[in-house]
C-alpha cells in the first residue's frame, strides 16, 4: 500500500510540474490586437494612416500586412502567437525606377545599409553584397546576420536608396 501511495504522489507531482511549466507559455501568448499594435508601432504609424490592411492568424503566427498612405511603402509582419516574437518583417519602399547603369559600388552600398538599419558597418560587411541588373534596373543585394536574425536589403545601384528590406528570425544551429 505504501508503494502505491508513493507512485500516485510521484505522478501527481509530475503532473503539477508539467502544468506549472506550461502556464508561463500561455501567459506570454499575444492576441491578434496586440500583434497589430506591435506591427503598427514598429512601422511608426497608426491604423488610420494605412490602407490595404490585412491581419490574420495562420497556425501559430499572426500575419499583418498594410500600406502606408503617406509614402505607399508596403509592410509585412509575422509574429509568433505563443510569445509575440517577431519572426519576419519585410518592407517594400516605394521609389521611382532608375534604369541608369551607374553604380555607387559595393562598399558604398554596405555603408548605406549600415546607416539605414542602424547596424554596425562591420556586421553588415561580414555578409555578402552582390550587384544585379534585372528588368533594366541595377541593384545591390546586401545580406547579413545579426544574432538570430537574417537581414536582406536591396539598394538601387545608381543612387544608394534602399528599396526593400527583410528580417527573418533564424535561430542559431
Amino acid at each position: 500500500m505504501n508503494t502505491m501511495i508513493k507512485r500516485t504522489t510521484t505522478l501527481v507531482l509530475a503532473g503539477l510540474m508539467i502544468l506549472s511549466a506550461a502556464v508561463p507559455a500561455f501567459a506570454a501568448s499575444i492576441t491578434k490586437a496586440q500583434a497589430i499594435k506591435k506591427a503598427l508601432k514598429n512601422a511608426h504609424t497608426t491604423r488610420k494612416a494605412v490602407y490595404n490592411f490585412e491581419a490574420e492568424r495562420d497556425g501559430g503566427r499572426f500575419e499583418i500586412e498594410f500600406t502606408k498612405k503617406k509614402n505607399n511603402n508596403e509592410y509585412s509582419y509575422e509574429y509568433k502567437a505563443s510569445n509575440g516574437r517577431l519572426m519576419e518583417k519585410s518592407v517594400d519602399y516605394s521609389y521611382t525606377r532608375n534604369s541608369s547603369r551607374k553604380k555607387i559600388g559595393k562598399s558604398a552600398a554596405i555603408s548605406k545599409v549600415a546607416k539605414f538599419s542602424g547596424i554596425a558597418r562591420s556586421i553588415v560587411a561580414s555578409g555578402t553584397c552582390r550587384y544585379e541588373y534585372d528588368d533594366r534596373e541595377g541593384t545591390y543585394e546586401v545580406k547579413f546576420r545579426k544574432g538570430n536574425y537574417k537581414y536582406d536589403y536591396d539598394v538601387l545601384a545608381p543612387t544608394g536608396k534602399v528599396i526593400e528590406m527583410s528580417k527573418d528570425y533564424r535561430p542559431a544551429r
